[in-house]
Formats: structure tokens, sequence, C-alpha cells
């Protein structure tokens, strides 16, 4: 059955009680450290009504009516006739625009998040027209309402055969190692695009902050606009630890949803309070489905695998669980942070499946003693062919390489 993002009202009663004096909405007094009240915000933040009367909808990419929508972003009203627009993770995505009567004639919108190799069209179906990139991941254009039809912005990503993705976690106390990361990584988009094989994404496996607090988040703002091309991002548990305010889905959106990009399909779970929310664990069978993507990844902030889990989950029986739904999905890599620290781990027995499970908590969190491994982890794709390899990013005062390859996972190439 297909999922429609309409927040649910979780109700709980008392025992043996059944008048409405003892019904209380689950979320109704805030507490955004419950995963179920943050589902339920980030199916919030992805719709809003205009002070104009206009609503706004991030859609499944493939929908053609309004009725429903989708945790695929976040919308934000800047200024009266202005909103603002950030696309969750990279590949196709969509959002309905529907006017009322006395809507205005037109909308100021912005795009965030864009991939500049993006195909953007605006307008009602049948009368789309595409809009330029400037070769950024922001795009500002007006939206023109000429009649009561409702106007769609859709975007999809070509791709070549060959292609990248990164993927990091843990940056917390360090946001200056993460943008020498974010450094290498601009040297590296430039380099692959001139090699046919285009980086399309990053991917942060939680813990962007410390303590969650807003001015952490707003200083990585910066940091994410230099990156030349789509990040996808979930939270971890140090970004959820300001239970009455939901600062990261505020600034970032959502932290469950799925995005196919390239022949590549990423179910992103919010794992931050070390647990998954239920209605989730109910929907990982449709967040898993590959569709035709020949290349399936899980990404969360702790790593489902026995033996190190015992630090993160609260609920060991959700991480166990969570494994089998991999398993049985046919995950290609489960993706991982939490653990401060590079970890590959090719040979998860689950029911007689082997899962991948590959930990990058790399990004600038501390690494206790010894000497740190700070970086991202390279995923390249060509064909059916998935190649990882690690790539390093020393910190100021370091010279030459901090450690070795892994056993089972090789350092890139430079």
């Amino acid at each position: 059955m297909k999922w429609v993002s309409v927040p649910r009202l979780l109700l709980s009663a008392a025992a043996g009680m059944s008048t409405h004096a003892c019904v209380q909405p689950e979320c109704a007094s805030p507490d955004y450290g419950n995963p179920e009240c943050r589902v339920l915000i980030e199916n919030e933040l992805a719709r809003l009504l205009t002070g104009a009367g206009v609503e706004i909808r991030f859609q499944d990419p493939a929908a053609q009516g309004v009725g429903s929508w989708v945790a695929g972003g976040l919308v934000r009203e800047v200024a009266p006739g202005e909103v603002a627009l950030r696309v969750a993770g990279p590949g196709a995505f969509a959002v309905s625009l529907v006017p009322a009567g006395d809507a205005p004639s037109s909308l100021a919108v912005t795009l965030d998040n864009v991939d500049p190799a993006a195909v953007v069209t605006v307008g009602p179906a049948g009368d789309e027209v595409e809009v330029s990139s400037p070769g950024t991941t922001r795009r500002a254009f007006e939206v023109a309402f000429d009649d009561a039809r409702t106007v769609w912005i859709r975007s999809s990503r070509p791709c070549p055969p060959r292609f990248r993705l990164a993927v990091t976690a843990d940056i917390q106390t360090n946001p200056w190692q993460f943008e020498r990361i974010v450094e290498r990584l601009i040297v590296e988009a430039a380099q692959a695009e001139a090699e046919g094989e285009p980086l399309v994404g990053l991917i942060i496996a939680g813990d962007l902050s410390e303590s969650s607090r807003e001015d952490e988040f707003e200083a990585l703002a910066p940091i994410f606009g230099r990156v030349p091309f789509p990040v996808a991002l979930t939270p971890g548990n140090h970004d959820i630890y300001r239970p009455l305010h939901p600062a990261y889905n505020r600034n970032f959106g959502p932290g469950n949803y799925a995005f196919a990009v390239c022949d590549v399909h990423v179910a992103m779970l919010d794992s931050g309070s070390g647990t998954i929310a239920r209605s989730v664990q109910a929907r990982l069978p449709e967040l898993l489905d590959r569709g035709g993507a020949g290349h399936l990844l899980a990404v969360m902030h702790h790593p489902p695998y026995p033996g190190i889990t015992g630090s993160g989950w609260s609920r060991e029986d959700m991480a166990a669980q969570a494994l089998v739904e991999f398993a049985a999905a046919d995950v290609d890599l489960v993706l991982a942070g939490h653990n401060h620290a590079l970890h590959d781990f090719p040979d998860i027995d689950i029911g007689g499946r082997q899962l991948r499970e590959i930990v990058v908590g790399t990004a600038g969190a501390n690494q206790g003693v010894g000497v740190p491994r700070y970086g991202y982890l390279r995923l390249a794709f060509d064909g059916e062919a998935m190649t990882p390899c690690f790539v390093e990013v020393t910190p100021p005062g370091l010279d030459g390489p901090a450690g070795d390859p892994l056993r089972s996972l090789d350092y890139c190439a430079p």
C-alpha cells in the first residue's frame, strides 16, 4: 500500500478506561526526542499554506494528484509572496502548488539542494517550462498562476553509466575539519565531472551537531552551501538533545525518506533516539523498495550490528529487526556513523543472507587517543559494479596518511 504522509494522532488511553477525558494525542506536548513526534513534524514541514492561500506540498516524483504529500523536503514562507524549498536529497522530486481563488498572480520560489545538472520544469501539467541552471545547488524563479490550475515543480537528473556518491558522519564539535572535507569534495567533483563520472551527492549519517543548538545548525548552512551537489542528511543522537524544539527538522527537513539518484535507491532512516519510529518500521519494505534501481543503500546513524550497538541503540530488538528488513530487501550496503572511526563489516550473516556494513564516523568528531582518521567514503558505480574506497582528509599539522587501509576496504587512489 502506498504511503500517504498524513500526520496521524497516535492515541493512548489509560488501561480499562475509554472516555474522551483519558485520551490524549501522544505528541500534543512537544517531545521531539520521541521519534514518532519527529515523524509528525517532518511531514508537517513538507507542506505549507502560504498567507496568500497557495497550498504547497512535496509530492512523490511520479504523483499526478494533490490529495497527499510526502516528507520530501522543507517548505518555508520567508516573506509575503516568497517561499523557500529545501529538497531532502539528490534525484527526482516533485512539488505541487495549488492556488486559492484569491491567490496572487505569482510567487517567488527559491529551491535549495538541487543538482546543478538536474532538469527542473515548472508549470501546469502539459504547459511546463524548463528553469535554467545557474551552475549551483540553488535556483530562484517566479511561479505564475494564470488560472486555477495546479502548478508543478518537477526535477530529474540525467546520469551517465559511471557516477559517484560520497558518505560521512559525525561532524559534532569540529565543523572546521568537515569544511576541509568539503574542500576536498569540491576538488574531486571537478575532476570526476571532467572524467565523465560525476559526483552526484553527499550523504551524512547523523551527528551534525554536538548539542543540537540552533547556532550549530546555522553554522553548517554556509558550509553545505559550498557543496556543488545535493546533500542528504539524517539526524544522530546529538542532533535531537533538545526535545522541546525540532531544531534539526526545522533546519534540514525530514530524517526518514527515500530517494533515487541515477541507478541507486537510498533509504534514509532516523535512528537519532537509538530506535526507529514504529510507523517507520512498518514502512521499511516501502522505503527499501529499489524499484528498477540497480543498487540499494540503507543509511542510519546507529550501526545495526551485534557487538557495537549497545552504546547507541535504546532498543536492540529494533536494530535486529532493521537488519532482517535489510536482508529481506537485498540491501547492497548499510551505512552508519555514531562510532567515531572507520569500520568495515563485509560479511554480516542474517539468516543466510550476507550484508555488508560500513561505519564512517569520520567527518570531524573526536576519535579519542591515537592518530585520527578523517575523510569520507567514496562509492563508485559502474553498471552493476559498486566499488567503495576511503578518501582520507588529514587535519592541520598532520603530514601524510594517518592510518593504513582496512583489510577489506582500500584507500582511494589519488
